[in-house]
């Protein structure tokens, strides 16, 4: 007798012999015992997970000679038959050979007729996606409403491909990928009753490469035991499927965890004397990372199919989380990029190099822990008066954030300092120089920045000998949004008044407040500010074909003409008082009147600016050389809607 392949061997005949698939096979098992049979049914998912299988253990749960239940007999003629594939009354058809509507209607002209020994007459379509859309359209109908004696078993890798009509008819079961653990411990069964001699680490490398599917793993077994010569060895295995052995791995992360770039290169150029596939190196050092963060997290998980487990420990004891992270995440990604790299081997090289050089500082033992806060200097010894309390030797090493906001801090002190002494030297009454009385300034109205967003009542105010604020500062201030012109002229003005006030120490002027002043943003600022609320819809077209009358405050006024008068409603008008708020990070209220005012609101402006293009398009198609040249030779004619502006 010939060798049978061990995935046809031990390919399961009956619901207890299924491996993984629960949720299936209880289903199934349900619907056979208590006789709630469907008419069709459709088995997804990807390569060697059982969809054909699990069908045609339900043909002869069907058709057993003992009896329809959920555990056939195997021993009748009816199993044996099923098992050998040779069952008159089990028709399988391949839909990727058979795509043509004439073959779908040839095989259906046979559905009318009983079966000619079992219960029920089983289609198994394999692959069914395949089939074309007339060929659907042909099964449709039967596949509705099928003769009583007709069961429909579809499997198919693509349930994207098949139509919402098809899918409609059919009971529908998504098979799932295997886990290496169901697969290793299925193999393992395997080879002790085929009594082959094996190595459990062995198991796990083919578990791994199956990638979920039990065909493919036990298809990996069959050329495993080949290779070896009869038994299953890792070394043989690692050799067939072109990985390396487990403590290469071990040794590049221990290299990691030392930070000895030496050390990872030397161990590089050793693994390529092997000339492995680099690609499945990062797969197991992707793998390895894993269980160190597992161990990291529950050591107890950690299992040792690998005989490497003590050493994954110490690793997780010597590597931090972020780490771990950091370099898994650096791996991904280095594997994803290896096939655009010159030479496997260098992409390898820089995957490794790069998880050195973005270490954190904190994780460098090379690096000098760093204090937490700087220490004072001539320049900010005015702050450091203000907290002169030492760091605890016990503090960790300052973050690069850390060490900006403590500049920062020394920054705002300066100021501060700067601030309080120019303020004294204001007290002191200024010499007059030569016979001219020094002449009052005449108060000026607030830069609109100034006026809309008014500082907090605890805050000092702003002084004119205030220091200029540093460029590395700027960065820390979120602009007022609208126009940047406004800005700019507001800056124009404060440096003019700080050269007039070097000359001339004007009187103290009294401040209007903020609130008592009504401010009328242009239309620029209105639309900026519409068009970056966080509103979508309708809500969006409330906000952009609103006009903003006036400011006062926290205060919106808005007009809304009275043609867009069904968009507003008490519940878009809180939506939009809300989003506006969010935007300025502050409490506001609002109102909107139903008016027909002179403002122009948003929608309108960017109406006129789409109009202006389109009347510059058509003007440019109009004075085209080629264009003009065409209707003079040919008398042609543009077709009105024809132009359009380019973005």
């Amino acid at each position: 007798m010939s060798y049978q392949v061990l995935a046809r061997k031990w390919r399961p005949r009956n619901f207890a012999e299924l491996v993984g698939q629960a949720h299936v096979r209880q289903a199934l098992t349900n619907a056979l015992d208590n006789d709630r049979l469907h008419h069709a049914f459709l088995f997804t998912g990807t390569r060697g997970v059982g969809k054909t299988t699990i069908a045609r253990i339900l043909a002869k749960s069907l058709n057993c000679e003992q009896g329809i239940s959920s555990t056939p007999c195997g021993q009748c003629g009816t199993c044996m038959e099923i098992n050998e594939g040779r069952y008159v009354d089990l028709i399988e058809v391949d839909a990727a050979s058979r795509t043509k509507v004439d073959e779908t209607r040839e095989l259906l002209e046979n559905v009318q007729y009983a079966p000619t020994r079992g219960r029920y007459k089983v289609y198994l379509i394999d692959e069914v996606h395949m089939f074309s859309n007339s060929s659907f359209n042909a099964l449709l109908k039967t596949l509705e409403e099928p003769p009583p004696h007709v069961k429909f078993l579809l499997a198919t890798t693509d349930p994207q491909k098949l139509p919402v009509t098809i899918l409609s008819r059919c009971l529908q079961f998504n098979l799932k990928h295997l886990s290496p653990e169901q697969i290793r411990n299925h193999l393992g069964m395997v080879l002790e009753k085929e009594g082959i001699v094996f190595d459990t680490p062995a198991l796990g490398l083919i578990a791994r490469v199956a990638d979920g599917s039990m065909r493919d793993a036990l298809s990996l077994l069959d050329q495993a035991i080949a290779f070896g010569g009869g038994s299953l060895r890792e070394p043989d295995v690692r050799s067939m499927l072109g990985s390396i052995e487990q403590h290469h791995i071990i040794d590049l992360l221990t290299g990691l965890a030392d930070g000895d770039a030496n050390a990872l290169l030397s161990r590089i150029a050793q693994l390529a004397e092997q000339a492995p596939d680099f690609a499945g190196v990062l797969a197991e050092l992707i793998s390895t990372l894993h269980r160190i963060a597992l161990a990291q997290a529950v050591p107890g998980v950690v299992n040792d199919e690998m005989a490497d487990r003590q050493a994954v420990l110490a690793l997780a004891g010597r590597l931090s989380p972020e780490d771990v992270q950091l370099y898994y995440q650096i791996a991904l990604i280095g594997r994803r990029d290896l096939p655009l790299a010159p030479t496997p081997r260098g992409g390898f090289e820089m995957v490794l190099l790069r998880m050195l050089a973005f270490r954190p500082h904190s994780a460098r033992d090379d690096t000098p822990p760093r204090p937490a806060a700087a220490q004072p200097t001539p320049a900010n010894h005015g702050a450091s008066q203000q907290s002169n309390h030492p760091s605890p030797p016990t503090a960790p090493p300052a973050t690069d954030a850390s060490r900006r906001a403590s500049a920062m801090a020394d920054v705002r002190s300066q100021l501060t300092g700067k601030a309080k002494a120019a303020a004294t030297k204001k007290t002191k009454k200024p010499a007059n120089t030569g016979n001219a009385p020094s002449q009052p300034i005449a108060p000026r109205a607030m830069p609109p920045a100034i006026r809309q967003n008014p500082p907090p009542q605890d805050q000092s105010p702003v002084t004119d000998d205030m220091p200029p604020i540093p460029d590395y500062m700027k960065e820390e201030i979120p602009p007022a949004y609208g126009n940047t012109r406004a800005s700019a002229a507001a800056s124009a003005a404060t440096a003019e008044r700080h050269e007039t006030l070097a000359v001339a120490e004007p009187a103290p002027a009294a401040i209007v407040p903020a609130a008592a002043i009504e401010v009328v943003p242009g239309p620029d600022e209105w639309e900026s500010l519409a068009t970056a609320l966080d509103l979508k819809g309708v809500n969006q077209q409330l906000a952009l074909n609103c006009a903003l009358t006036s400011r006062q405050g926290n205060h919106f006024t808005l007009s809304l003409a009275p043609t867009h008068a069904q968009l507003l409603s008490t519940a878009r008008e809180n939506l939009l008082r809300e989003a506006l708020g969010q935007q300025l990070g502050e409490t506001v209220t609002l109102s909107i009147n139903v008016e027909q005012t002179g403002n122009t609101s948003p929608a309108t402006r960017q109406k006129q600016r789409q109009a202006a293009r389109q009347r510059q398009a058509e003007a440019s198609i109009e004075q085209d050389h080629t264009v003009q040249a065409l209707r003079e030779t040919f008398a042609a004619q543009i077709n009105p809607g024809s132009v359009q502006p380019v973005d």
